[in-house]
């Protein structure tokens, strides 16, 4: 009897708990934290996110995901999630509750759909942008579904012969400007003014090429050359937008080491890569086929940025340094491991990925390190450098080997104008671009500091010599007089 009445309370209990509890349960991470050093070499640290919980649909109500390609969190906190095998445009807010379905819209008195949408963009006034790839259009709707716009294929004398139009990827900026990634458009990113006119190809990549293909190229018949690779260059396939307007870009390209782009309103690349290794993913692998292939790149607060690789499932966050903060995510068929990323995105301190194969949204939360990393990097920016100092060295009681803590403090003691302290954490990092920054002060310091008394001291120094002169003089020409 008591044996039932103990498996009846136990029960009751956990009754209770699971009608409380969050719907996103934590759970360890199948996977180990790990970064790269200095010299390259692969380093264990401690977990910077770890899962939190996954989100099929299922739960919500609405049925499951099904084929999803994109999706976008608003200024508003609202998750736009683009779920193309049913049809759909799902909004969730932040507890994870279904806002709208938007399956349709009304134009002109009939109603349409999308047909294989590959991106969705969502600006401040919650206007929704969708890429509806195969109708090749841009859909803009308002916040509730309602129709705006239509715009179509772009018009210009400048567009090569045989131009095909087929959006996968949309962003625009504060000033309406849109830009739009196309399916095999290797021209580059396709720019639109706020009316949706055409007003050039931007950030186009460079053409990359072997010298001994291009010599046999110039040796080889007409036949020959048709049946060699093509020198074209390499076409984008994901963007987004800063606060600041640069568009931030991504290209399947694995030998590449700029995979990774900010583009400024000229089209020129001004990502700044002052770290170990640039921006590209992970570092080295054995082959072209085990490289990294970044697919999704998110913008973040203060310059951080974080990019999706496809192939690894893994997500790389990058400082606005170019410094590697953190990386966390694997392929693999548990909860937190995923089958094909498409997307990734970011609401607060959590981190969004969605899975295609697997139809769901897996939700990263932050681990104490990654939250000490997140808020010390923050405060630097800031310019709480007292704070941020303080941070970074509660980071190094957790891995007192983590480079970029060292980097952190010492840039901080840099900005606080503690030279020759921050000379030796950026030693301890390895940063040589800030060591030299530190050593250039350092060494101002040091000639203002002491630059008076050595100039006294050489003016001294002077003219006691010139007083001996003289004075040897003399003496010399007395002791001749006296001689003669």
């Amino acid at each position: 009897m008591k044996l039932i009445q103990s498996i009846c309370k136990a029960a009751l209990v956990l009754t209770v708990v699971s009608l409380f509890a969050s719907p996103l349960q934590a759970e360890a991470a199948p996977y180990e934290g790990y970064t790269y050093s200095y010299w390259g070499t692969t380093v264990n640290t401690p977990n910077a996110y770890i899962p939190a919980g996954t989100i099929d649909g299922s739960g919500q109500g609405i049925g499951r995901l099904k084929g999803p390609t994109d999706m976008y969190v608003a200024e508003d906190g609202l998750l736009y999630v683009l779920d193309v095998g049913n049809g759909r445009i799902v909004v969730f807010d932040e507890q994870w509750q279904v806002v709208r379905e938007i399956r349709e819209f009304v134009r002109d008195g009939e109603q349409e759909q999308f047909a294989n949408p590959q991106g969705i963009f969502v600006t401040k006034k919650n206007h929704i942008y969708i890429a509806d790839t195969e109708n090749r259009r841009l859909v803009e709707l308002t916040s509730e579904g309602e129709f705006v716009r239509e715009i179509g294929a772009p018009q210009s004398e400048v567009l090569r012969p045989g131009f095909e139009y087929y959006p996968i990827k949309v962003a625009v900026d504060n000033a309406g400007r849109i830009y739009v990634v196309g399916r095999g458009v290797f021209d580059g990113i396709i720019e639109l003014d706020a009316d949706g006119a055409f007003t050039g190809f931007m950030g186009t990549n460079r053409v990359k090429f072997d010298v001994w293909d291009y010599f046999w190229k110039r040796l080889s018949t007409k036949e020959q050359r048709s049946k060699l690779a093509q020198f074209i260059p390499l076409e984008f396939n994901n963007l987004d937008v800063d606060g600041e307007g640069f568009i931030y870009t991504t290209t399947a390209d694995v030998t590449s080491t700029d995979p990774i782009k900010r583009l400024n309103p000229t089209g020129a690349d001004v990502l700044r890569r002052e770290g170990y290794f640039f921006p590209m993913g992970d570092v080295y692998s054995e082959s072209a086929s085990a490289s990294s292939l970044l697919i999704d790149v998110k913008v973040g607060e203060n310059g951080v940025y974080s990019a999706l690789d496809s192939r690894k499932g893994r997500v790389f966050t990058y400082d606005q340094d170019g410094n590697l903060m953190y990386i966390f995510g694997r392929m693999g068929e548990q909860e937190g491991t995923f089958r094909t990323p498409v997307a990734v995105e970011r609401r607060g301190d959590h981190f969004l990925v969605l899975d295609q194969a697997m139809n769901r949204i897996t939700v990263f939360k932050p681990t104490r390190y990654g939250t000490l990393i997140n808020e010390a990097n923050d405060l630097l920016i800031l310019g709480q450098y007292d704070e941020a100092e303080s941070k970074w060295k509660e980071l190094l009681n957790l891995d007192a080997n983590n480079e970029v803590a060292y980097v952190g403090i010492g840039k901080a003691l840099l900005r606080q104008g503690e030279n020759k302290q921050a000379m030796e954490y950026l030693k301890h990092g390895y940063d040589r671009v800030y060591y030299s920054k530190a050593f250039g002060k350092y060494r101002k310091e040091m000639v203002r500091k002491y630059f008076g008394a050595g100039m006294t001291f050489v003016i001294v120094f002077g003219v006691g010599l010139w007083c001996y002169s003289i004075i040897r003089r003399r003496a010399t020409g007395k002791v001749k007089a006296n001689v003669t």
